[in-house]
């Protein structure tokens, strides 16, 4: 319960995604829960030695506890600035009395000098004007008592130069912990900022690898990432006789026209609100459906290959390349999920999946060939002309379709996932 309660407090007002490392919220509501503890601390001394201040001291107490209160209260509402500011007034305030009600020299006023350190990291980077601002009150806050306590106390004991030296001594500590303060934050913002540089690189390679969905429950939770999906949509796309023109191109050549075909590929995958899956050696696999179901997977996916067919077309005049592409989709109900420990991988099994890999390695080069089940889905959008039966390793014989144009030149459209 009590480990609940202090969680809730430092991290109240903090978004779901928070953006850098320091977070300045959960810092504010840490140095007021501090802040706090210390003033309860007081409690039993202040009943123990009751005197003449104590009654002021308790109030003093009680008036710093209820006002920090209001700080993961503000962060809450998300008014931060609002809090920061109640917070570092209320700790200016807290000082500031006590060394008034006791009116000697207790060292109370070192408490700024702890500031000085602390407070710098409760500002964001582009509130540093603000921030030097608030360290350099807390110094002439700190040389203000030191001065006050100077002209204040009686000098019977300690001499005018003992007195002196011990003053400049003071000033020069205070402004070394500010010096020291300024070199400290720039230096930690400035590794934290290198740390979120790099954070942000890994999440970008990670989300080349995974779908988005998929990239934030691997990093949310440990378990085990399988999904039924009861219809989705699988195309598969192969380059016609690829082995044979691996021997008339150089390693760089042959690399580069994949990179070339795949970032095409990527770019139409994209447009058509499709997922990647994956490439193997020639061959593209792209999914519609998933890992967020859609209705208009197979049109998606006929749009895709469409494209696909165009694209491929071009680069091949590009290059002088006489080959062509074999394109099959299939729908049904599919399995994905993540395997391996090492070099994992986002994957599909099930009825689309084998349906889809049939229909590209039974299809014709130049052709789209698709299942009776995509016919249906799509036929009222896109031209067809029936192939027949064919028999399908595994599956025995399927009736196929190959899929033409567009119906009534229908311009592709753009579907966001």
């Amino acid at each position: 319960m009590v480990n609940a309660t202090l969680k809730a407090w430092v991290n109240s007002g903090i978004p779901s995604h928070p953006t850098g490392n320091i977070n300045p919220i959960r810092l504010t509501n840490i140095v007021a829960m501090l802040v706090i503890f210390v003033s309860l601390l007081q409690l039993p001394s202040i009943v123990y030695f009751w005197g003449n201040t104590s009654w002021y001291q308790l109030h003093l107490v009680l008036c710093t506890v209820i006002l920090l209160t209001f700080v993961p209260i503000f962060n809450v509402l998300k008014a931060y600035k609002s809090a920061k500011t109640l917070l570092i007034l209320t700790y200016v305030f807290n000082i500031l009395m006590s060394c008034l009600l006791w009116e000697i020299n207790l060292n109370l006023q070192y408490f700024f000098l702890i500031a000085v350190f602390i407070f710098p990291f409760v500002f964001y980077q582009h509130e540093r004007t603000i921030m030097r601002v608030v360290v350099i009150s807390f110094y002439a806050l700190f040389i203000g008592f030191e001065l006050w306590f100077y002209f204040s106390a009686p000098s019977l004991l300690i001499s005018l130069h003992q007195q002196m030296f011990r003053l400049s001594c003071a000033s020069l500590f205070a402004l070394s912990c500010v010096l020291c303060s300024f070199h400290l934050w720039k230096n930690v913002n400035r590794s934290w900022q290198k740390l979120s540089e790099e954070k942000s690189r890994s999440e970008r390679l990670l989300l080349n690898i995974f779908p988005s969905s998929i990239a934030q429950r691997l990093k949310c939770s440990p378990d085990l990432i399988a999904d039924y999906f009861e219809q989705a949509s699988i195309l598969f796309a192969d380059i016609q006789d690829f082995t044979p023109l691996c021997k008339n191109l150089s390693p760089q050549q042959l690399v580069g026209l994949l990179n070339e075909v795949f970032c095409i590929f990527d770019n139409i995958t994209q447009k058509h609100g499709l997922e990647k899956i994956k490439t193997n050696g020639d061959g593209y696999m792209v999914a519609g459906g998933l890992p967020t179901a859609s209705s208009s997977h197979a049109i998606q996916c006929c749009h895709c290959a469409l494209d696909m067919q165009d694209a491929f077309k071009d680069i091949c005049k590009k290059h002088n390349l006489h080959t062509g592409l074999r394109i099959g989709i299939g729908c049904g109900e599919v399995i994905a999920g993540i395997i391996g420990k090492s070099k994992f991988s986002y994957d599909l099994w099930g009825e689309a999946v084998n349906l889809a890999s049939r229909m590209e390695s039974h299809g014709l080069c130049h052709k789209i060939q698709v299942t009776e089940s995509t016919y249906e889905i799509t036929k009222d959008c896109f031209q067809f002309d029936k192939r027949g039966s064919i028999e399908a390793k595994g599956l025995g014989w399927i009736n196929t379709y190959w899929l033409l144009s567009r119906k009534n030149n229908l311009e592709t459209h753009v579907l966001a996932k």
